[in-house]
């Protein structure tokens, strides 16, 4: 699972790949309100009957899930992964489940963080030694900008982050603060409710040097820190 990622459990009848009435609700109200985006659905059976017939079964659970997500919100599961795990060795109603991972909206975890909590911007994902953000990668901002307007006492510290090198001679990561600040002021926050800082490499999720890609990208990141509520 991808850092700071979610998750919610929709459990199944035995040999069922349909969602119930109840269950679509679940679906609706703790998905389509809280997350920013869904990144993997996983189906699961339980260990009774025919190990191939487990495997599609698993599948079709899983896409039952996609469908329903696909037919009220599509770009909420762009690029989500669907796939069926198949059987696990065991029985019942644990096993026989759809596991959906997603990234929950920035607005959301501020209204349930304390003073001193840090947010990353999920979704805000920079090209390596740039302040240029990668492909469809502005969705936190948005969010984040809405929840400022809704919550006027709120003031917040944007914390800019590097991977890869302990050296930050060119300042990238206090740019990529400033990109976020910029974009808040340029659409009416006042400018006195933030404040902007970078620290280079020296606060990395992952320890130097990240072990592939995928740690780099989570190191090259923005924060939020609640000053005020």
């Amino acid at each position: 699972m991808a850092f700071g990622q979610d998750s919610l459990v929709i459990y199944f009848l035995f040999d069922s790949d349909k969602l119930s009435t109840q269950q679509e609700s679940t679906i609706k109200l703790k998905l389509l309100k809280n997350a920013a985006q869904i990144h993997s659905i996983k189906g699961t059976t339980d260990s009774i009957g025919n190990f191939l017939y487990n495997q599609d079964l698993s599948v079709r659970r899983a896409n039952s899930v996609f469908h329903l997500l696909d037919s009220l919100n599509p770009s909420i599961v762009k690029d989500c992964n669907v796939s069926g795990v198949g059987e696990l060795p065991k029985q019942g109603k644990s096993a026989r489940k759809v596991v959906i991972y997603y990234q929950e909206k920035i607005s959301v975890k501020i209204k349930g963080s304390k003073i001193g909590d840090k947010i990353r911007l999920n979704n805000l994902n920079f090209q390596p030694g740039s302040t240029a953000l990668m492909p469809n990668s502005t969705g936190s901002l948005p969010d984040l900008l809405k929840v400022m307007e809704e919550m006027p006492t709120l003031k917040i510290s944007i914390e800019g982050h590097i991977c890869c090198d302990s050296n930050d001679v060119t300042q990238l990561s206090l740019a990529r603060a400033k990109l976020v600040y910029d974009y808040l002021v340029k659409n009416g926050i006042d400018a006195k409710r933030l404040s902007y800082k970078g620290f280079g490499a020296t606060r990395p999720i992952h320890p130097l040097p990240e072990l592939n890609e995928n740690e780099q990208k989570e190191n090259r990141r923005v924060e939020i820190r609640i000053l005020s509520k």
